[in-house]
């Protein structure tokens, strides 16, 4: 591989080449989880009633971000979460079947909504590893698309009612 980026560069006259991790012998991580301060690290595993998940395929769908974490901040009041451990994480996926495995290596949960902009199981609370996932649109979806609101809310409804809020 290395006679084969020199020759790139020679031939070329490439000042850098790009290669996938697994080409370059690293392996990619498959799954990453981020908070509002940065990656998320776990020092022992912990439980949470609720976790907000919300997937990734573009750097604008982020939670954290100010215009698209205004409208979820008013989502996460109107369900009343009061007392509840809630985690709310950002995260880059490559397999989705993957993703209730990967989070189970961090935390349990009681109930996990996955935020998307391409909800595989729309509004189905489904058993995957230790708890109940419901996925559903995501907060930056919904400002592109503001009808989808309503399937949101009735989403939500059934979480807040498994949780018994």
């Amino acid at each position: 591989m290395k006679d084969y980026i020199q020759y790139l560069q020679d031939v070329f006259g490439l000042q850098n080449v790009m290669l996938a991790p697994e080409q370059a012998g690293v392996e990619a991580a498959k799954t990453q989880f981020f908070t509002a301060k940065g990656p998320f690290t776990v020092s022992e595993l912990r439980h949470y009633e609720l976790v907000f998940l919300n997937i990734l395929t573009q750097s604008k769908e982020s939670l954290f971000l100010p215009e698209v974490n205004d409208l979820y901040s008013k989502m996460k009041a109107a369900m009343k979460l009061r007392n509840l451990q809630v985690l709310e994480l950002d995260c880059t996926v490559e397999d989705r079947s993957q993703l209730p495995s990967e989070l189970a290596k961090i935390c349990e949960s009681k109930v996990v909504v996955v935020y998307s902009s391409f909800p595989k199981d729309i509004g189905e609370l489904i058993f995957k590893g230790p708890g109940k996932w419901l996925e559903t649109y995501s907060p930056a979806y919904l400002l592109e698309d503001p009808a989808a609101k309503k399937v949101v809310w009735n989403d939500l409804q059934k979480v807040m009612k498994e949780l018994g809020v």
